[in-house]
Parts: structure tokens; C-alpha cells; sequence
């Protein structure tokens, strides 16, 4: 028993011997890894020291780098707008001249079309001086119409005179006409009434009498006396007895003639 208890504790003096031995090297490894990574540490600090440290010139440097750079980076910024604004504009160019080009490849569509339809004879290059051929004889005939038109006013001018003067004339004819009729006038007395004192006769507007016409009376070669016109009608008028210029004391009675005092002067 004590020979076994004597050969385990010598495996365990071993096996912790082995542990004790890899443990060690493992150490020395990390202890090697975690000087390095210190030496490492201090040296950057040592940098960035040396960097921050006022007098050393490094920061002002480096804002000036990134000033510049900055800078550098604004300036291409701006260049890139400026080309995409250049490029938007030529493509705005670009559709404008396509729209152009479509409005003129109609109209020379539909100009090919009216040249299918000239007369024989008429070409392209003779339509120029045809159409200022056409405009010549257009502007000779518009220039005719214009002379006739003169022309034609001043015939109508001369036959508004003669219409005028044949006017006059047809309407002192009419005026001489009912002055003649007025003048030959012999109407009779249709009607007495000696109560209210007044004569109906068988004269009126179409005999040319008005309310100022004056009438004398007669009898045979015998005046019996005057009358005045108080209402004229068509056919008849009413006329009041004039009391002194009865002649003798005499009665109008029907059937008296009735002429003017007064003839009209044409």
C-alpha cells in the first residue's frame, strides 16, 4: 500500500511538474505580448504628444491639409453641378432642336404634298417668279377695280343729282297740280245749319283745303257771302258763316257754290 501511495504521489508530483513547466512558457508569452503591446501604446502616445505638443506645427499642418482638401473637395462639388446644369441644359437643346426638326419635316411633308398638286407645267423653281407674276396681275386688277369703283361713285353721284333735280321737279309740279286744283275749286254747300251758324260742303283734304283757307259763297253771277273753315275731313269739311260778310241780308242755302277767296300763287 505504501508502495502504490508512494507511486501516485510521484505521477502527481509529475503531472503538476508538466502543468507547472507549460504554465510558465505560456506566461512568459503573454508577459512578452503584453510589453510589446505597452511599447506600442507609449510609442503612439508619444506621437500624438509630440503631434499636440504647441510649437510642434504638425495640428496647424494637418487643419491646413483638411482646409485645403476641403477646399479641393468644394470646388469639384461646384464643377460637378455646373457640368450637370450643362448637361441639362444641352439635353433641353437637344429636345428643342428635336421638336424643331419634327415641325419642319411636317411642313416639308405637307409642302412635298402641295407640290404633288401643281399645275403642268409649274415647277419649284419657277413658283417665286409665277407668284410675283400673279400678284402683279392681282394688284393691276385690284387697281382697275379701284379706278371703276371712282368711276362708278361719281355715276352714282351724277344720278343722285339727277334723281334730286327730277325730285324738285316732280314735287313743284305736285305743289302746282294741288295749287290748280285748289284754284278751280267749286265745291257746293251739302248742308245749313243757321241755329249754331255753319255750312257743311263737298270739299276736303283731298282737294287740298286747310283750316286757313278762306271761301267765298255765290250764287250764279251773285256772291252771298264768306265762310271759314273750322274742320276739314277727307271728302267734306265744316265751315262757320262769317256774320258781316253777308251780303244783302242774303241765307246761304244748299246747293250754293263755294270757290276760294284767295287764288294760290305757283
Amino acid at each position: 500500500m505504501t508502495k502504490v501511495l508512494f507511486i501516485l504521489s510521484a505521477v502527481v508530483i509529475l503531472v503538476a511538474s508538466f502543468f507547472a513547466y507549460q504554465n510558465g512558457r505560456e506566461f512568459a508569452d503573454v508577459r512578452t505580448k503584453v510589453a510589446g503591446i505597452n511599447a506600442s501604446i507609449t510609442s503612439q502616445k508619444s506621437a500624438q504628444e509630440k503631434l499636440l505638443r504647441p510649437g510642434s506645427g504638425e495640428v496647424p499642418k494637418l487643419v491646413a491639409d483638411i482646409a485645403r482638401v476641403q477646399g479641393d473637395l468644394d470646388v469639384e462639388a461646384e464643377k460637378l453641378k455646373a457640368q450637370k446644369n450643362k448637361l441639362a441644359q444641352t439635353q433641353e437643346e437637344i429636345t428643342r432642336a428635336q421638336e424643331e426638326f419634327a415641325v419642319k419635316e411636317k411642313k416639308k411633308q405637307e409642302q412635298d404634298a402641295l407640290l404633288k398638286d401643281l399645275p403642268q407645267g409649274m415647277k419649284p423653281e419657277t413658283m417665286v417668279e409665277g407668284i410675283q407674276k400673279l400678284k402683279k396681275e392681282k394688284l393691276d386688277f385690284e387697281a382697275q377695280a379701284e379706278i371703276k369703283k371712282k368711276e362708278v361713285a361719281a355715276e352714282e353721284d351724277k344720278v343722285a343729282g339727277i334723281q334730286k333735280r327730277l325730285d324738285e321737279v316732280v314735287h313743284k309740279i305736285e305743289d302746282r297740280r294741288k295749287n290748280f286744283e285748289r284754284n278751280s275749286l267749286s265745291s257746293r254747300v251739302i248742308a245749313v245749319n243757321y241755329d249754331w251758324g255753319f255750312v257743311i260742303i263737298d270739299a276736303g283734304k283731298m282737294t287740298g283745303l286747310t283750316e286757313q283757307t278762306k271761301l267765298i259763297v255765290t250764287r250764279g253771277a251773285q256772291t252771298v257771302g264768306k265762310i271759314s273753315i273750322m274742320t276739314v275731313d277727307g271728302k267734306n269739311s265744316m265751315a262757320a258763316i262769317v256774320p258781316d260778310a253777308v251780303v244783302n241780308g242774303q241765307v246761304i242755302m244748299p246747293g250754293d257754290r263755294v270757290i276760294l277767296e284767295n287764288l294760290v300763287q305757283n
